[in-house]
């Protein structure tokens, strides 16, 4: 059955970007899940980075067998955001959402995706999640809640909660990106998502929350935020200070 809206078919394109370096053990759950959501119309760009280990291998089990899946491949590891801004530059959906590749998806997020940004005058939408024992979300409510600028913007330097600055939880569109030449900062490799949304959320209006948990974020031991040098915590307080500065100037 076509998902529609107020008896319309929602058609648009959703684009969604995987940056993946050294993810054998993980990428094939990740491309696994998004092929199995019941939103069907989707490309997904998965950005190898350079891997040293079979990623590469399981991309092509996936890029060789639907269409809708295509690899793009970095002549040298160059880090996320550079991976991120390269499905920024391919990107042919309507809405692009930017997941990572040891995480999984619940079947309906791509479905929730896009009806809350069919809406009027929605340009994001951000979705609940599991991580570990923590969890940011709740099953039993499975409806759209408009949220604040503030109330998001607010959200993105505080830790925990279910809205936040990270983007895996997040639809974005590709308008507004285009239109305000938004890009992941290729010099940072930690809190590059956090400075993206909140000059994202600057840039736009419209913002919905849908709590329930579609989003299924997996504690790798090798994973960035696990293996953060002093250096880069010391440039995570320094985009975490310019973020507030950036509000205040906003009126935020």
């Amino acid at each position: 059955m076509p998902l529609k809206r107020n008896g319309e078919v929602i058609t648009m394109l959703i684009t969604v970007g995987i940056p993946a370096y050294n993810l054998e053990g993980y990428i094939g759950a990740n491309l696994q899940s998004v092929m199995d959501q019941t939103y069907k119309n989707f490309e997904v760009l998965v950005v190898d980075d350079h891997s040293t280990d079979r990623t590469r291998d399981v991309i092509r089990k996936y890029t060789d067998q639907d269409s809708r899946f295509r690899e793009i491949d970095l002549q040298r590891h160059m880090g996320v955001s550079v991976a991120r801004n390269k499905t920024i530059d391919e990107a042919k959906g309507e809405v692009i959402v930017f997941i990572d590749g040891d995480d999984t998806l619940e079947p309906q997020y791509l479905e929730v995706m896009a009806k809350g940004m069919a809406q009027p005058g929605i340009h994001l939408v951000n979705v609940g999640s599991h991580w570990g024992f923590r969890g940011y979300g709740s099953s039993g409510r499975n409806k759209f809640q408009r949220i604040s600028k503030r109330e998001i913007y607010d959200s993105i330097n505080s830790f925990g909660g279910q809205l936040g600055g990270l983007v895996w939880n997040k639809a974005f569109s590709m308008e507004v990106i285009r239109d305000n030449n938004l890009r992941y900062d290729e010099s940072l490799n930690l809190a590059e998502d956090l400075l993206f949304t909140a000059e994202y959320i600057l840039a736009t209006d419209g913002f919905l929350l849908y709590p329930a948990p579609l989003y299924n974020k997996i504690s790798r031991a090798g994973s960035t935020i696990h293996t953060a040098t002093r250096q880069m915590r010391n440039r995570e307080y320094e985009v975490r200070d310019h973020i507030s500065q950036m509000g205040a100037a906003a009126g935020i």
